[in-house]
């Protein structure tokens, strides 16, 4: 596995590019190790904020998970400028990881059907 840094705009446009796919969505704490939450759908909408008030540069983009059990997960700015995309060693399509503060990570991974599990053993 390789992870390599990804600039704001590279996160936001590889995020975005996920539309219309089934991704997993895993938050994992760091210290102490393990899984906080984990939800799964077709990554539908995303984009930003509208009527929240963040301060000035540091908005939000907010990403929307359609299926069963619709959800959503919000970025700001300065987590999107903390982003790595995970490259998997073997045919898997690569992951996306925020580091939403100390000690927690958000992850977004393209689901395979028969893939493996790809947090946090991979």
């Amino acid at each position: 596995m390789a992870i390599k840094s990804l600039t704001l705009e590279k996160a936001l446009s590889r995020l975005l590019g996920l539309m219309g796919t089934r991704v997993r969505v895993i938050v994992v704490s760091e210290e102490p190790p393990g899984v906080l939450a984990t939800f799964e759908g077709e990554l539908s909408t995303g984009g930003e904020m509208e009527h929240v008030a963040y301060p000035a540069g540091n908005e939000a983009f907010v990403f929307r998970l359609g299926g069963d059990q619709a959800s959503s997960f919000v970025l700001e700015r300065r987590m999107l400028r903390r982003a790595f995309l995970v490259q998997s060693t073997d045919e898997r399509p690569h992951s996306l990881r925020f580091y939403l503060g100390v000690g927690a990570v958000l992850e977004v991974n393209p689901v395979e059907r028969g893939a493996p599990e790809p947090w946090p053993d991979s």
